[in-house]
């Protein structure tokens, strides 16, 4: 049984003190109620105890004011170990150890002196361990659903054999299909139920695939229909924020007119293959085209007019847009030549 280190309550110490201490400055307790006693209660954490033998002293005599002091402090460790038998009992309960987790939670409520959140919280793993068994345990009868309809073709051909041991198979196989297929509708239920429609389809499916012959279960329908809205709403709203961010990547673009930013707003619609941006999706390749024309034009006239390293620059500029354009290619690799030739000239004249 896990248990809360017991080294971490500094307040035990210092009551474990005090009470020493009260021993040195009162009368001796009535035997049933020792010094000795109370700090075996304590260093055993049984705090309701503990009080109970306080609360006799003062009973007996209630002029001594240690005795309050320490009856707040048993108060706060019972507290504090209260807190740390919790988060033990979580900390089991996420590595799945329900049993640890609830036979500490049992053992440790009786000994505090106000134990209603652990009572509180073995109702709530209690019902965390129904939930996670019962995921356990579907997910197991739906990879034996699909090891049975993997196999499938084996039915057919275990009818041609004459042996006794086919036909057994046979039995057991087609008894496998309908426990699982009954166990499958039964929890895929209960998700329908508690609104989880995922699994619930999912184990709905597998159970009317195993008894194909029977009436599919009635929440299977359900959820597939609550599945299929959820989808549409998901991709309306993926639509939403796509169509929202091409917006304003146009935006950006008719505003600035870079072809960093035209280049920018074509490579994220591509990226983005939705049939409701086909008409963005156009009007951008248009803008394209006529930019590609516009720039291949312009440096055109700079080439014709001696301007190599400016048409060269917008030319560059442009490769981009159109990476494998033949056209664009040979002027770059032509503009290339002319320039080297000119700074060969030039290094030739300086020399």
């Amino acid at each position: 049984m896990h248990r809360p280190d017991s080294t971490r309550r500094p307040a035990l110490l210092l009551l474990a003190g005090l009470i020493a201490l009260s021993a040195c400055q009162t009368t001796p307790p009535p035997p049933e109620v020792t010094r000795e006693s109370l700090q075996q209660a304590l260093h055993e954490h049984r705090y309701r105890e503990a009080l109970t033998m306080l609360d006799t002293r003062l009973l007996q005599d209630p002029d001594q004011p240690e005795l309050s002091q320490q009856r707040e402090d048993i108060i706060k460790a019972s507290r504090e170990y209260r807190e740390q038998t919790l988060a033990e009992a979580q900390r089991l309960a996420g590595q799945e150890q329900w049993r640890d987790a609830q036979g500490l939670l049992e053992s440790t409520g009786g000994h505090l002196i106000h134990p209603g959140p652990l009572v509180a919280l073995r109702e709530s793993l209690h019902q965390q361990e129904a939930q996670r068994l019962r995921q356990r345990l579907s997910e197991w009868w739906q990879a034996q659903a699909r090891a049975l309809l993997d196999s499938a073709t084996l039915d057919s051909t275990l009818t041609g054999y004459t042996l006794p041991e086919a036909g057994q198979t046979l039995e057991l196989r087609q008894a496998l299909k309908a426990d699982l297929s009954e166990r499958l509708t039964e929890v895929g239920n209960t998700y329908a139920e508690q609104g989880d429609w995922s699994r619930a389809q999912r184990a709905l499916h597998l159970a009317h695939q195993l008894q194909p012959d029977q009436p599919a279960p009635e929440a299977l329908g359900q959820a597939q229909q609550v599945l299929a809205r959820a989808r549409q709403r998901a991709e309306q709203q993926q639509t939403q924020r796509q169509r929202e961010r091409s917006e304003s990547l146009m935006a950006a673009y008719r505003e600035s007119g870079s072809l960093k930013d035209l280049l920018a707003i074509r490579e994220y619609l591509r990226s983005a293959p939705n049939n409701h941006l086909t008409a963005l999706r156009d009007e951008v390749e248009t803008l394209c085209r006529e930019r590609y024309t516009k720039d291949m034009a312009t440096g055109d006239a700079l080439y014709a007019r001696g301007e190599y390293q400016a048409a060269y620059a917008i030319w560059q500029e442009l490769k981009p847009l159109a990476p494998d354009n033949v056209e664009l290619n040979k002027k770059l690799e032509r503009t290339r030549r002319v320039l080297n030739n000119l700074r060969a000239l030039d290094a030739t004249s300086s020399e």
